[in-house]
Order: structure tokens, then C-alpha cells, then sequence
């Protein structure tokens, strides 16, 4: 590829700050282990020049040959295509300056959760259907003007009571990791609906709003059950979604692959699962014994001038130590129920996060 091609954070950010970030408690949800931050109003990211290369990337040949899943009736989802297929995307999303921003607006220190988890793109079929796909254009068609009246809204609303979703885009759920980042690569001008509605705590729901054309919004979609309503008055809707967890191993990591493993290469997926996952439990234990060590060591210089061998005083907590290790072996073994045989109930996305019991 071109090295002109690849991500240069002059050329390919038009981030501004987002004018309102939502607490979880803003939305009388519980409080998450991670962040209080549960999702941002839309705000400008991508620069035109980095919405063409991610759709020049996102509808070459090789990914739609090897990356292409069709997930329900009316779309499609691309997957399991960065770094292979898509170079500059990956530069992009793992690049010190967008992590700063998506960490930074998330209130914790995010990476991503693995390579698949980068940049999957959710496509709202046309008329034509999947091969219409495969003719996607680089430039973003342009949207109709719409004149119905309140057809376009600029502030995330608080609607009624929960309803049956029989015409959401995807049915209530919950994402698959912590966080989420996602951005609209389509002119979003005029369109009418497409909201994100989110189930609020006291009965009610919030819709947060789509961004424009190279916005964005964050939502910690693991911790709030939300729905993607269809649009309206476009000519296209592709929106691309790039998953976070903590960078930190020392907090709550409760990924899965309950929404994912039906449109995945399930080696490709399952490799870099359980290699994420093991280099964080290594971490995890590394952190864990420095932390003895050093208590060893400064105990033993306040009770016998620094000479190890006969130490006299405790300095292991068993308690605390037996149930740090009970979270390490969930952790291990929710690794592996996550990749349990796969059946026909994978097709459905599920609104609750199921544990393995041990």
C-alpha cells in the first residue's frame, strides 16, 4: 500500500469534543466497575480523506471475498478483516491519538480487544440486496433532502416505555465488550430515525441520537441494553464499530463472544481470544507476585535490617489471596465457555450476560 495511504492524525482527525457525555447514573442504571461513563452525544472524528480510505479499504474484493457474514434479513456485517485486508483501519484504531480520544471520553484507559474486534462494519442492505454491496461506491452517495416535519432532531430524547423492537435493526441487547466506539461512514444529512435506544433503569428509554457522516459515539454497550432502530430517507447506512476493554489487566475484563462467534472464522477468532486472554492472565499473575515481593521486602527491612530467610510476620493474606484466584479460574473458565460448540441459539443476540458456574 501507498504510504501516503496510511494514518497520519493531521490528515485523517476532525475530532471536536462532544457538547454532552451521559453517566450511567444519568440513566438510573448501576454502577459499572470500570467507568461511570455510559455513552457521548455524536461528535465529528474521521476527515473525509479517512472516510474514503476506510470505505476503500472496507469494500475491496479481499474483504468482501473472506470478511463478509449475513447477520438477519436487510444486513450485512463485515469482520476479521484488520490488519490482513485493512491496513490504514488498523493504524488508525490502534493509534496513540484515537485511543487518547476514545479513552479519554470513556473516563478509563481503553485498547482494543483484539484485532477481530477492530472495526467490524454493519451495512444496511438496498434494493439490490447483498451484491449491491459489492458495488458500493467510495464517495458516499448523497442523501435526499427530507422535508417532513421534525424528521431530523439534535438532542438525545427520553421516550416511554420499553417496547417490542419488531422493527429495531438488531433486537434489545448487550454488546460483547465493555466498550464501543461507533462511527457512520454514510450521509447522514436527512436521515429520519436510526437512533440507539437505550433501556434507562426506571422503565423508560433514552434514544442517543446518529452521528453524521465521520462521527462518532461511545457507549458502554456491555453495561446498557440498547436497540438499532432502522433509518429512513438514505441512500445507504454502513456504520462501523471498533471495541474497547480496559488496558489495565488489574480491572474487570468481561468481554465475550455471545453476539459474535455466528458471523466470525471461528480459528482466526478463537486464536486471538484465548491469546489475549492469556497474555492478561500472565500480566495479571506478574502484578500479583511483584506486589508479595515487595511487601516481603519492605517488611522485612522494617523488622530485620533487610535480611530475607526469616521472616516473621504474615505477609500473605490467604483470604484475599484465595479469592483473587477464584476470580482468576472464572476468568479462565469463562475463556473457555466462550468457546463451547456452537448452536442454533448463537443466532440470537442475547440481552443478558451469561456466566459459566464453577
Amino acid at each position: 500500500m501507498n504510504a501516503s495511504k496510511l494514518f497520519d492524525p493531521a490528515r485523517h482527525l476532525a475530532y471536536q469534543r462532544p457538547t454532552a457525555i451521559h453517566t450511567l447514573e444519568d440513566f438510573h442504571l448501576p454502577p459499572s466497575p470500570i467507568s461511570p461513563i455510559a455513552s457521548t452525544e455524536p461528535f465529528p472524528l474521521l476527515s473525509e480523506e479517512a472516510i474514503l480510505q476506510h470505505r476503500r479499504e472496507l469494500f475491496s474484493k479481499d474483504v468482501l471475498d473472506n470478511c463478509l457474514y449475513y447477520t438477519r434479513p436487510g444486513s450485512v456485517q463485515l469482520r476479521g478483516m484488520a490488519p490482513r485486508y485493512t491496513p490504514f483501519i488498523y493504524q488508525f484504531w490502534t493509534s496513540p491519538e484515537v485511543l487518547k480520544i476514545v479513552s479519554e471520553l470513556a473516563g478509563v484507559d481503553l485498547v482494543p480487544v483484539m484485532d477481530y474486534e477492530i472495526c467490524h462494519t454493519n451495512v444496511q442492505l438496498g434494493p439490490d440486496g447483498i451484491e449491491g454491496v459489492r458495488h458500493t461506491p467510495i464517495v458516499p452517495p448523497q442523501a435526499p433532502e427530507d422535508t417532513t416535519e421534525g424528521a431530523s432532531t439534535n438532542l438525545t430524547k427520553v421516550g416511554g416505555a420499553v417496547k417490542p423492537a419488531k422493527e429495531a435493526i438488531v433486537p434489545w441487547h448487550r454488546d460483547s465488550h465493555p466498550f464501543v466506539c461507533v462511527v457512520m461512514l454514510s450521509d447522514a444529512r436527512y436521515m429520519t430515525d436510526g437512533e440507539t435506544e437505550i433501556q434507562c433503569g426506571d422503565g423508560r428509554t433514552t434514544k442517543v441520537r446518529s452521528p453524521q457522516m465521520g462521527g462518532a459515539v461511545i457507549l458502554q454497550g456491555r453495561q446498557i441494553s440498547h436497540i438499532a432502530i432502522p433509518a429512513g430517507n438514505m441512500p445507504e447506512r454502513i456504520t462501523i464499530v471498533c471495541s474497547f476493554r480496559p488496558r489495565s489487566p488489574e480491572l474487570l475484563d468481561d468481554s465475550s463472544n455471545m453476539n459474535v462467534r455466528t458471523k466470525s472464522r471461528l480459528p482466526e477468532l478463537y486464536y486471538q481470544w484465548t491469546s489475549y486472554r492469556l497474555h492478561l492472565l500472565s500480566r495479571r499473575f506478574r502484578i500479583e507476585a511483584d506486589k508479595l515481593d515487595a511487601k516481603y521486602q519492605k517488611t522485612i527491612e522494617e523488622t530485620d535490617s533487610g535480611k530475607p530467610g526469616d521472616c516473621r510476620d504474615d505477609i500473605v493474606d490467604v483470604e484475599k489471596l484465595g479469592q483473587w484466584m477464584d476470580a482468576q479460574i472464572r476468568y479462565m473458565k469463562q475463556t473457555l465457555y466462550e468457546m463451547r460448540e456452537v448452536t442454533p441459539e448463537d443466532n440470537i443476540n442475547k440481552n443478558e450476560i451469561p456466566n459459566v458456574q464453577f
